[in-house]
């Protein structure tokens, strides 16, 4: 699953545990601590997911980036000089008789 779902997940179920359990008798809010802390487990866990995730985004940026700045460093490379075309060799014309 991924660690944002995972988060809102257990935030949700901690925050939903901690509104009931002052309405429920103690003896369920004695019970609802392990499932509490299950959630904040979660919640912390997805945290330091993210964290994770985001740190190699951050690093594939910079790391992009500072490409980018050498490639623009570098002198441009120098334009081909362009050929001459060459010319079609010439046919021989036949001599037109005078009389036509």
């Amino acid at each position: 699953m991924p660690p944002l779902f995972l988060f809102l997940a257990g935030a949700a179920a901690g925050a939903g545990a901690a509104l009931v359990a002052p309405a429920l008798a103690p003896e369920a809010t004695r019970n609802l601590r392990p499932v509490l802390r299950a959630g904040l487990k979660l919640a912390i866990t997805a945290g330091a997911a993210m964290r994770t995730a985001a740190a190699e985004a951050v690093e594939t940026v910079e790391d992009l980036y500072a490409e980018a700045q050498a490639e623009l460093a570098e002198p441009p490379p120098p334009a081909p000089v362009p050929a001459k075309p060459k010319r079609a060799p010439r046919r021989k014309r036949s001599p037109v008789p005078a009389d036509a």
